[in-house]
């Protein structure tokens, strides 16, 4: 399936409008997932390694381990379904709604009330050993924002890739950030990549959601090109997560645990 449609547009530069002017737009898809027979949810993704978003949506919902915890696999790329069969068969619709955050909890924005959300999250913090030049994050980030033609075309996409202290091992884009990091979680998990001394590069905005996915699977340095959120930097302090963002040219900001990051 394209990735990309062609679309007419109205056009404005310099103050002159030009009519009918042909411009791309990223393809959104919807992907509803299947879990033992039950509907689970259903993405709004780039529709392209399906499988990967898949599997890598139900590791970072905890609702599988490894790769071997999967019966099988059907996807109707026609229709927007994937069907995985797992050898859990408890693993259902009710487990994955008890992993959503609960929003009513975080109503007090007080420091107490900030740190009794938080804590609700129940992540442990993360123990790795893991280094980071600054020169490899440099390189990395370069390498990354390069990686997508679809981005240079249309804008509409982010990338994201996992790194090791020397080389980018995995690199995938998508509509939506996190459906980027499932896809490269899911890559990982099919082919059994260590994530725990590994790295993960953003084009984009860094939220809580991308810090707790990371921590599920105990990755140890988030690096971006964009800005974290408040909750980001408190999860990220909390769980141990070394933060950098605004990597642009030669700068950086580190938020949080920059013990990792060596010049």
């Amino acid at each position: 399936m394209e990735k990309t449609l062609e679309c007419k547009v109205f056009k404005i530069e310099d103050g002159i409008g030009k009519a009918d002017v042909d411009e791309l737009l990223v393809r959104e898809y919807p992907l509803t997932i299947f879990l033992n027979g039950r509907k689970l949810a259903t993405l709004l993704c780039s529709p392209e390694n399906l499988k990967a978003l898949s599997f890598g949506f139900l590791r970072t919902e905890g609702l599988i381990n490894t790769r071997d915890d999967i019966i099988s696999f059907n996807l109707n790329e026609e229709k927007g379904i994937a069907e995985v069969e797992t050898k859990n068969k408890d693993a259902a619709r009710e487990s994955f709604f008890s992993k959503k955050i609960d929003l009513e909890s975080i109503k007090d924005q007080s420091i107490d009330g900030i740190d009794n959300f938080l804590d609700s999250l129940n992540c442990k913090p993360v123990e790795s050993d893991a280094k980071m030049y600054t020169e490899k994050i440099f390189e990395f980030m370069r390498t990354n924002l390069d990686y997508s033609d679809v981005f240079k075309n249309t804008g509409g996409v982010h990338c994201v890739a996992l790194c090791d202290s020397n080389e980018m091992l995995v690199v995938y884009e998508d509509v939506a950030r996190h459906n980027a990091l499932d896809k490269v979680i899911g890559e990982s998990l099919m082919k059994g990549i260590f994530l725990k001394d590994k790295a993960v590069i953003l084009s984009g905005r860094v939220s809580l959601e991308m810090i707790l996915k990371a921590a599920k699977l105990e990755i140890p340095i988030i690096i971006s090109k964009s800005a974290p959120t408040s909750l980001s930097v408190a999860l990220a302090k909390r769980l141990n997560i070394t933060l950098v963002g605004f990597v642009r040219g030669n700068k950086m900001n580190i938020y949080a645990n920059g013990y990792r990051i060596k010049p």
